[in-house]
């Protein structure tokens, strides 16, 4: 199996759970950037990555005359996206269908908007990924497309992140902190459960600006988007093996004794540190980009 399949199939497994931790946690981030597309009433949208349709979903609300698509590589996240429009009565506003990111099964210049939240590390090949969501806008039409990623280290956000930063990592010194995901990473590793083993792309925040560069897109800017929360531990634990891909895709390789084994020294630790009075931390946020294609 290909990477594209190997990570399809493993949100194929924890589609329902991901569908309540994205609503928790990623709803937010997708409200900003609904706000960045400035959507009409008769805009045509596509959702790249749309999972259980969180970006689609709520841009539906907003959509009267136009049609919005969400397309996903996971058969079972279409499923729960679909499942969810009907619950929402949102079902003759919005499709979701299967499809490739990088062979955009539409014909040019279809679409008013592309969003696209937390998928472009999951594509192979992203510089052919935006290349085709390029190809797809109008001219004059918009992107908006988050990555995982902190702020700007010398804006102000950024400087305040560091310090809150340099009080956790004393906090964590004290045995009074945990963060998500590093803490899972750490402990898998130490139990011979490597995530790292497990192939796939690796997109870094200042890669995504050039490559909106080198497909075209042109007014770009960029605006940060984060939190941070204190979990109970098994929200600590959920967070850490559904979102993360390297770390999902290697535990559901991994036998029932080996994640027996570290569940119960991840949640040891975990109540070592509350019983200090200690908090489980996760952090979040993704740097969204606006882009427009020339006309």
């Amino acid at each position: 199996m290909n990477y594209k399949n190997i990570d399809a199939a493993s949100y194929d497994k924890v589609a329902a759970e991901f569908d309540r931790l994205t609503e928790r946690f990623s709803a937010p981030i997708a409200t900003r950037m609904i706000e960045l597309a400035h959507l009409k009433p008769s805009h045509c949208i596509l959702d790249v990555g749309t999972g259980t349709g969180l970006v689609a979903l709520r841009a539906a609300r907003l959509v009267a005359g136009g049609r919005i698509v969400g397309i996903d590589h996971s058969r079972r996240m279409i499923e729960q996206a679909r499942a969810k429009a009907r619950r929402w009565g949102l079902s003759g506003a919005v499709s979701f269908s299967l499809s490739d990111a990088e062979h955009l099964a539409f014909a040019d210049q279809s679409f008013d908007v592309v969003l696209s939240l937390y998928a472009l590390f999951h594509f192979p090949d992203p510089l052919r990924a935006l290349s085709e969501m390029y190809r797809v806008l109008r001219p004059g039409g918009h992107l908006i497309i988050g990555v995982g990623s902190g702020p700007i280290l010398l804006s102000r956000t950024g400087m305040q992140e560091g310090a809150q930063r340099l009080v956790d990592l004393i906090a964590a010194a004290r045995g009074r902190l945990l963060s998500a995901p590093q803490f899972l990473r750490r402990v898998m590793v130490q139990h011979g459960i490597n995530p790292g083993e497990t192939d796939g792309p690796r997109i870094t925040e200042p890669g995504a600006t050039r490559m909106l560069r080198k497909v075209g897109f042109r007014g770009l800017r960029r605006v940060w988007q984060g939190y941070r929360e204190a979990l109970n531990p098994n929200d600590f634990w959920r967070v850490q093996v559904i979102f993360p891909s390297r770390e999902r895709i290697r535990l559901q390789d991994a036998s029932d004794q080996e994640i027996a084994t570290l569940k119960q020294d991840f949640f040891d630790r975990c109540q070592r540190v509350r019983a200090k009075n200690g908090t489980l931390v996760y952090r979040y946020g993704a740097m969204l980009y606006v882009g427009i294609r020339a006309s």
